[in-house]
């Protein structure tokens, strides 16, 4: 950094700016208060949790480079490769302002507005959410409409089952995705399907549909996710989430999800082998809940939020037996971001 500063200061490049090159500069904080109770669990699980520690760094290197770096400050490090705890590490070129090309530490072009969110700002997410390894290497190209309303791209990464669990899966499997983001009046889209290889020239399809109706006063998207392994697994392994939010004023509001997911295929997902690791070989998976967020200053640096929520397992074990597992969730939590860059622009 410090050499970076001493090439990036105005006296060194007159058309390059410090803040050019670091227009963003950030830390973000969240830490959670939690209550689980379970119908099969002798006691309550509670406690408070640091969720979330994360660093960026970002900004425009000139001549149509820019870069991107967003790590989660951890105590353990990564358990496969020294990138396991970047999330992204990236270097963006715009020969154009059509044409957008990207290499480096990226998340999988995935649709669905779930997905898309920033993990500080996700609550009770889908099994697929949770379980995805979704922060691989990648190359991309995108082309985006002179309106900018419109984004198409065209990615290539790393699959996610290269490194799931410490499963030892094969090295050098790769995901083929492709996306499209679009804005139309009130109507956005976040649509994206891939070929994603979970051994050697053995694939998965994941598509991913993401829709979101936008107003002044609220917004809602439903999320349809699809995954099969063949032509005739199509239909049996599927999650839908949803989510609505109605701002009551520019700091506060009130939101409302609920996700359905369920795998009936007839694989053992609980091996070493398994094909599909986001939901368990015939279960099924529901959850729904009630929350609120609260900026309590204009800057919005601070967030408190609160939420609960149901989860009801359901599923069929060796016996023949039906089973099903409820919980319930509390949480209550906070949110807070050290934004250097706007405090040294001040």
């Amino acid at each position: 950094m410090a050499a970076a500063l001493a090439v990036f200061s105005p006296k060194a490049h007159a058309q390059l700016t410090w803040s050019d090159a670091f227009s963003k500069f950030k830390l973000e904080v969240r830490a959670d208060g939690e209550y689980t109770v379970t119908d099969t669990a002798a006691r309550p699980n509670l406690g408070i949790h640091g969720k979330y520690f994360n660093f960026m760094l970002g900004g425009n290197l000139g001549g149509g480079f820019s870069y991107y770096f967003k790590q989660r400050i951890v105590a353990n490090p990564g358990t496969v490769t020294f990138f396991d705890n970047t999330d992204f590490l990236y270097l963006d070129y715009m020969p154009s302002k059509n044409w957008r090309m990207r290499f480096g530490k990226d998340a999988m072009a995935l649709g669905g507005f779930e997905y898309d969110a920033s993990p500080i700002d996700v609550y009770f997410p889908t099994n697929l959410w949770r379980n995805i390894y979704c922060f691989q290497l990648a190359a991309s190209a995108a082309y985006i409409t002179d309106d900018g309303n419109h984004t198409f791209m065209a990615q290539v990464s790393n699959s996610p089952y290269v490194n799931y669990n410490n499963l030892n899966y094969d090295a050098g499997l790769v995901s083929y995705n492709l996306y499209w983001a679009g804005n139309i009046g009130h109507l956005h889209t976040l649509w994206s399907t891939s070929m994603v290889e979970y051994k050697w020239n053995n694939y998965l399809n994941l598509t991913m549909l993401g829709t979101k109706l936008v107003f002044d006063k609220w917004d809602i998207y439903v999320d349809f996710i699809h995954h099969a392994l063949a032509i005739n697994d199509w239909g049996k392994n599927f999650g839908i989430v949803s989510c609505a939010n109605y701002y009551f004023t520019p700091r506060f509001n009130i939101f409302v999800k609920g996700m359905y997911e369920q795998n009936k295929s007839n694989e053992n997902l609980g091996s070493s082998v398994a094909l599909d690791h986001q939901l368990a070989a015939g279960h099924t998976s529901a959850r729904y809940g009630l929350g609120f967020e609260w900026f309590p200053n204009e800057e919005k640096n601070v967030r408190l939020h609160i939420y609960g929520c149901r989860m009801t397992d359901s599923y069929t074990d060796a016996a023949g037996l039906p089973q099903s597992v409820e919980s319930w969730n509390f949480n209550i939590g906070a949110t807070w971001t050290m934004d250097y860059y706007k405090m040294f622009k001040k």
